[in-house]
């Protein structure tokens, strides 16, 4: 581990992040709440900017980040952010317990969307636009969103790009890291803008649009209504947050290649086409099994529609109590909540690419034992899939299912039944937000015990940063010195 380079990245990060927590600060003065957000937001990105500048001072004769550090860097950082927006949130006096802070936290920046709040609305305007806030800079990453305004970025970062980008593969747009985390923002925040505006076209207040828009963006789910999107009862709002959320499932290089090439070389990707197809296939099954509960067949697909569309891009919205449904739609939704959304997006979840190696990697499989003779190999996009990139992938599948396995074990000490403890794993593992039973889409996580929260609380984060950052950063040999 090269400490140099680790403490000077990181203090150099901390100063970024620092500008983030004024920015609730800025809200607050326009709702009057400025003292408040001030002794609060204020003083921790104070303390977080000159913790920075100190980590700073010098900076080391050659500035190296191998994979290794990029990892620590990348889990350090989350953990960091959601330990400093924990800070705030307990001196703005409007959450109690640190655990409980540390928990909305995690949720926020892991693009969860799980709650210990009962009384959402109670909050003040800048504590729920930082809630919803965190799920945007949280969606396309910390890091990313710091490598877009510094000029002090370190060559090798494509390391902690690598670490934070969700997904098995990592894909440059352009030749330059910087570039790259420019246009992916640059494409985030224009389809950010555009939801924002569409919902307050749809009858939403600025601030509602503004909560909502930046939850469908990160995929996390935050509202500021304690009915989510039921408040609202509206067909309109319905159907653009359910086209948004699948917008925002989808590999954001998909849209940077139908931006440069045209949208016929766009949807030529196999991922996107394997998305799009799952997606509407369980939309059409659920509305099918849940026509018999519905007032009319329209409101069946409608309220489906955007039930798979929240599950499956790990949003977590809600406009109807789905564990009401049927039991075929609940196993439904938990097989896409396990699922989840497209690699390089901002969904969480196993990701469709993942399972499109599995099936066809299960089919070589299948083949080769048939006929020993008859030569199979898996393909993704046409192109063959060589063994190195094949094996971690599905490796990774052995570690998504210990994490879940061992999460339950765990959550299974003071949950009141097998699938409220199974679902409160998978849903902050995948980081979707709603489970199933005791968890379901009306209820919270505020009846679970310190030591369940702090579970949750890593279980999303690792699972944010898929598992190997975790796992690197407590592990004993990672932080051996080297040069």
């Amino acid at each position: 581990m090269n400490f140099n380079s680790v403490r000077y990245v990181q203090g150099r990060i901390y100063q970024i992040c620092s500008f983030l927590l004024l920015v609730p600060v800025l809200v607050a003065l326009f709702f009057q709440e400025f003292k408040a957000a001030l002794s609060s937001f204020g003083l921790v990105a104070v303390v977080m900017l000159g913790l920075g500048f100190l980590m700073t001072i010098k900076r080391p004769e050659t500035l190296r980040l191998r994979a290794s550090e990029g990892m620590v860097i990348t889990f350090l950082t989350w953990l960091s952010v959601s330990l400093a927006s924990a800070l705030a949130l307990i001196l703005t006096g409007e959450i109690s317990g640190f655990v409980n802070a540390f928990f909305e936290s995690a949720s926020g920046f892991s693009t969860t969307g799980s709650t210990i709040l009962r009384d959402v609305e109670a909050l003040s305007h800048y504590c729920l636009f930082w809630r919803s806030f965190t799920h945007f800079i949280g969606g396309m990453g910390v890091l990313v969103f710091a490598f877009v305004i510094s000029a002090d970025s370190p060559a090798d970062t494509v390391n902690i790009m690598k670490a934070e980008m969700p997904g098995p593969y990592f894909g440059k747009l352009v030749s330059r890291i910087r570039k790259t985390a420019v246009i992916l923002y640059a494409i985030y925040f224009a389809m950010t803008l555009i939801t924002i505006i569409l919902l307050c076209l749809g009858g939403m207040s600025v601030f509602d649009g503004v909560i909502h828009g930046l939850g469908a963006a990160g995929t996390g789910g935050f509202s500021n209504r304690n009915s989510s999107i039921g408040f609202y009862n509206s067909s309109y709002i319905n159907w653009v947050l359910t086209v948004a959320m699948v917008l925002f499932g989808i590999n954001f290089q998909v849209y940077f290649i139908g931006l440069k090439k045209g949208i016929r070389q766009a949807i030529k990707s196999e991922e996107l086409r394997w998305y799009l197809g799952i997606y509407l296939s369980v939309s059409l099954l659920v509305t099918l099994t849940t026509l018999r509960q519905a007032l009319s067949a329209g409101q069946a697909i409608e309220h489906s529609f955007f039930t798979v569309s929240s599950i499956m891009s790990t949003t977590g919205y809600a406009t109807r109590d789905f564990s009401l449904w049927p039991l075929i739609s609940q196993v439904l939704l938990l097989f896409v909540m396990l699922l989840g959304a497209s690699a390089g997006s901002t969904g969480g979840g196993l990701k469709v690419s993942r399972f499109m190696v599995y099936l066809k990697s299960a089919r070589e499989q299948i083949v080769r034992s048939r006929d020993q003779r008859q030569i199979m190999s898996v393909r993704v996009d046409g192109q063959l899939l060589p063994e190195s990139d094949k094996q971690p992938v599905l490796r990774y599948l052995c570690i998504y299912f210990l994490f879940i396995s061992f999460g339950t074990l765990l959550l299974a000490l003071d949950s009141p039944d097998l699938m409220t403890a199974f679902s409160a794993s998978a849903t902050a593992v995948n980081n979707v937000g709603p489970g199933l039973s005791a968890i379901g889409p009306v209820a919270n996580f505020s009846g679970f015990t310190d030591f369940s929260k702090i579970v949750l609380s890593l279980l999303m984060l690792a699972g944010r940063l898929e598992f190997l950052p975790f796992l690197l950063f407590f592990s004993p040999k990672t932080w051996k010195r080297t040069s």
